[in-house]
């Protein structure tokens, strides 16, 4: 029996409500704490109406910021799952204008939970590998004796190492056609021995492949992403033991990170160097570090910047690159110099510019 609603699936719920709306959702444990959020930083913070909820098990509104801690306007609305409450949900907002938002997550976290709680002996073939992406991506095994049933219908083997795939569909695509979409997935993977997928509502696909069938059609996932460009971002993750899946997950999902403003949509965690370090760090946090070391700089001399450092710093390659006399390439070093106070060619100042331009 499903006694609560996961992290991700809250969070993916969290993240489809708030693109229909635009509202900020929160998912609130029985203890009150913020578990899901389209706020990040009211992650694992304290919601003193979320746990009167929890305990009295009756929705509240509330009608004014601030009157409680660690909550907004809005409407909260228990979960329940066989007469016990599993979860809060509030959106902030004008209670008349969020209400019925709220009522839609919580039908869609019903339906997901039903969906979860399947018996085991119905369970068709997709489900058996939605158990084994769910399990894998949380690390969490509380069936053994069924996972290693679906293991061994799979041919999926203990001793071999696996990546895990992370296939995201732009929100812009049309939903609608996602069973279109899958077959092109079906397609791809039915290709690949030792490997298996799943669908995730609402518009991801996630995969398992072991390393040697990786190793030999990595092209594979590199040819979809660009057939379908603009459509789907692929990304995989860190290759691990099958037990410890989730940390290629979690990889998997620092990899997609790193490609959201590029061209590429498709990127391996291995490949991974600065931007393991930038997909940590909070969007307010890299604003204010680039407006500081690049405020007094204009676009043209930050593209004139980007192919210095491209080109290791080099005067020559800089001026063959930009059709440049080198004297003006030095002339034009000297006055982002002296309008910004650091000095692209001194080696410190340089790192400064260099991450500033690829944040």
């Amino acid at each position: 029996m499903v006694n609560s609603i996961s992290k991700q699936l809250a969070q993916q719920i969290v993240d489809t409500i708030h693109d229909v709306c635009g509202y900020h959702i929160n998912f609130i444990n029985t203890q009150g704490k913020i578990y899901a959020s389209s706020n990040p930083e009211r992650i694992e913070t304290f919601h003193e109406i979320g746990r009167r909820v929890a305990v009295y098990g009756e929705t509240i509104e509330v009608t004014s910021d601030d009157d409680y801690e660690g909550t907004n306007k809005g409407i909260n609305i228990p979960i329940y799952h066989h007469k016990r409450i599993i979860a809060v949900v509030g959106i902030s907002g004008e209670p008349t204008e969020v209400r019925r938002f709220a009522h839609l997550a919580e039908r869609i976290s019903n339906i997901l939970l039903h969906e979860q709680e399947l018996s085991e002996e119905h369970r068709n073939t997709d489900e058996k590998k939605l158990y084994i992406i769910r399990s894998l991506q949380d690390g969490v095994f509380d069936n053994h004796a069924y996972l290693n049933e679906c293991f061994d219908y799979f041919k999926i083997e203990r001793g071999k190492k696996y990546r895990m795939v992370k296939m995201e569909v732009n929100t812009r695509y049309n939903l609608v056609n996602i069973s279109l979409l899958e077959q092109h997935v079906e397609s791809l993977f039915s290709t690949l021995r030792g490997s298996l997928y799943a669908y995730i509502y609402p518009n991801q696909f996630v995969g398992l492949i072991s390393q040697s069938t990786f190793e030999n059609n990595s092209y594979m996932f590199e040819k979809f992403s660009k057939n379908h460009s603009g459509i789907v971002k692929i990304s995989v993750g860190k290759l691990t033991k099958l037990e410890k899946c989730n940390e290629s997950w979690e990889s998997a999902e620092t990899a997609l990170s790193s490609i959201k403003n590029k061209d590429s949509y498709y990127v391996v965690f291995d490949d991974l160097t600065l931007e393991i370090l930038i997909s940590g760090l909070a969007p307010g946090n890299i604003d204010e570090y680039r407006n500081k070391i690049l405020t007094d700089i204009d676009e043209e001399d930050i593209e004139f910047l980007k192919v210095y450092y491209e080109n290791n710093m080099s005067l020559t390659k800089t001026s063959e690159k930009l059709y440049l006399h080198k004297n003006t390439v030095q002339q034009r070093l000297k006055r982002i110099y002296s309008q910004s106070g650091y000095d692209p060619r001194n080696f410190q100042d340089a790192v400064l510019f260099y991450l500033a331009c690829r944040l």
